[in-house]
């Protein structure tokens, strides 16, 4: 009995932590929405614009390579087991990574400025034959290329005190970038004759928010960085031989996109924003339950793997994978049905015609087959840098670049742009698998009879929702009817949910309160 009572507390800590992390990262995304739709009014689509969302790219590309998750499963894993040596001994590693990261990043800023008519030439070739474009697009790149190093330096803190469980102020540091450009927009940019460079205010305002309010919440853990030059700490020599591994990971990540972008551009106009536009709503509920699990499992599997609790962090993850497929399920099924109505209800206005909703909305469907993958890969390579194997996600990574590329080059002549995201669907299961396999090799069952049964209790669950979104499409509203289609989204989105919860209730699922009560 104290078992089972041991396994809800832990479940129920584990939904806790995912649940933070996802509603702060929804607030984020939908504060994105709003910043998304001030920008098209401020900056329109011309010069301007294309040299804006170029420039922006630049520190957001490194951002992604460097920092945010690349360092964050590089350092979780180390910083626990310092931690089981004392606190000491984990803030004199914390101040050697500090004073490091610091120095690299004063450089590589540096050098980027220096050096970015050369790298805007790598990212935005196009431009160079047009004077005002590449102008502006220069001087917009060297204005927001210092955000890099704020928000490097911010997700160490994030790591640090993720690995501390503190999550709440990590996860809600992204909205805080949203929040600035949205006031960029609306106060300072009636100020400015380059509308662009108020914008570029607001992101690095955006930065320095999100870096400046890790200060409080890292003092109340009793640890404020002193960046200090120890560059052969041991602890700092096993983060770097996990980081460069996690590095090239990510890179794997970035060149699969990069790919599907070039591939696109072959294909009849249209084809790129029409994957765009979907790509931005698949990554909703990926964030919401994949990144959120991901990011609450990493300090948890990193203090069992430490300290040779290796049972201990199977268990975890195999609650992680379960609760993981309950709440994603449903997402799939609606994505799949609900499709047409999101794309329509959010984008179809203007120059966005009904028929570029309806490509888009069959663009969602075939990446939405490639949800469960894309969640389960976050969680599953989790798992690998928790035990301080970052070889192995980094490999898989790459393998799975190799398929997105021969199926895309396959798929996209018969399917067009569909073949594209049914490529990269298909190269996450190709990813999930391999990585899945690794583990069970590694550690033995990673599914025991709870998380089955929790999955069967999904899909079963699913049918009566199904059903009911099968029946309320009949009473989908004309497109032109925006009020219209907004509440008909609403009442099928919240309708499906409440189904859904309820069927699996009934199913003899434990929810949330639930468990929460048999645990006290």
């Amino acid at each position: 009995m104290s078992a089972d009572k041991s396994n809800t507390g832990a479940g129920t800590r584990l939904l806790k932590t995912a649940s933070t992390v996802g509603g702060w990262t929804l607030l984020s995304r939908v504060l994105g929405f709003v910043r998304d739709i001030l920008l098209a009014r401020v900056l329109g689509a011309g010069m301007v614009a294309d040299a804006f969302f170029v420039a922006f790219k630049l520190p957001n590309f490194f951002r992604r390579m460097f920092a945010e998750g690349t360092l964050t499963v590089a350092l979780v894993p180390v910083l626990a087991e310092e931690r089981r040596k004392g606190e000491a001994e984990a803030r004199d590693f914390l101040d050697a990574l500090a004073g490091l990261l610091l120095a690299a990043l004063i450089l590589f800023t540096a050098a980027g400025m220096a050096l970015m008519p050369w790298l805007l030439l790598v990212f935005a070739p196009g431009f160079h034959d047009e004077p005002d474009r590449w102008r502006e697009a220069l001087t917009l790149a060297r204005w927001m290329f210092p955000y890099m190093a704020m928000i490097s330096l911010a997700a160490m803190a994030w790591a640090v005190l993720n690995a501390h469980r503190r999550f709440a102020v990590a996860a809600a540091s992204p909205a805080l970038l949203n929040v600035a450009i949205i006031f960029a927009a609306i106060v300072l940019a009636p100020g400015f004759d380059d509308t662009a460079r108020a914008l570029a205010v607001g992101v690095l305002a955006g930065g320095a928010l999100q870096l400046g309010i890790q200060f409080p919440a890292l003092r109340r853990i009793g640890w404020l960085p002193r960046p200090r030059w120890n560059p052969r700490h041991p602890a700092l020599v096993r983060t770097l031989k996990l980081f460069g591994p996690a590095v090239v990971g990510v890179a794997a990540v970035q060149i699969n996109i990069l790919v599907g972008t070039i591939l696109a551009t072959l294909l009849p106009v249209g084809a790129v924003s029409w994957l765009y536009y979907s790509d931005r709503i698949v990554q909703l509920p990926l964030a919401l339950f994949g990144i959120a699990m991901g990011t609450a499992l990493l300090p948890a599997l990193s203090e069992h793997f430490a300290a040779g609790r290796e049972a201990a962090a199977v268990d975890e993850l195999r609650r992680g994978l379960g609760w993981l497929t309950w709440i994603t399920l449903p997402a799939v099924a609606g994505l799949l049905l609900l499709a047409e109505p999101i794309i329509v209800t959010l984008f179809e206005q203007g120059r966005f015609t009904h028929a570029a909703s309806l490509a888009t909305a069959h663009a969602l469907q075939a990446y939405a087959l490639g949800l469960v993958a894309f969640c389960w890969t976050r969680v599953l390579a989790t798992a690998c840098y928790a035990a301080k194997d970052s070889t192995t996600p980094m490999r898989y990574a790459a393998l799975s670049v190799a398929v997105n590329i021969a199926a895309a080059g396959i798929l996209m002549w018969p399917l067009g742009y569909l073949g594209l995201a049914l490529a990269t669907s298909l190269a996450s299961w190709v990813n999930t698998g391999l990585l899945f396999f690794h583990l069970r090799r590694r550690h033995g069952r990673l599914l025991d009879g709870a998380a089955l049964g929790r999955m069967l209790r999904a899909a079963l669950a699913c049918a009566p929702m199904v059903g009911f979104l099968l029946a309320l499409r009949a009473g989908w509203p004309w497109p032109e009817h925006k009020a219209m289609q907004a509440a008909w989204l609403a009442l099928a989105v919240g309708g499906g949910a409440a189904i859904y919860f309820l069927a699996a209730r009934l199913l003899g699922e434990r929810l949330w309160p639930a468990a929460s009560r048999t645990s006290k």
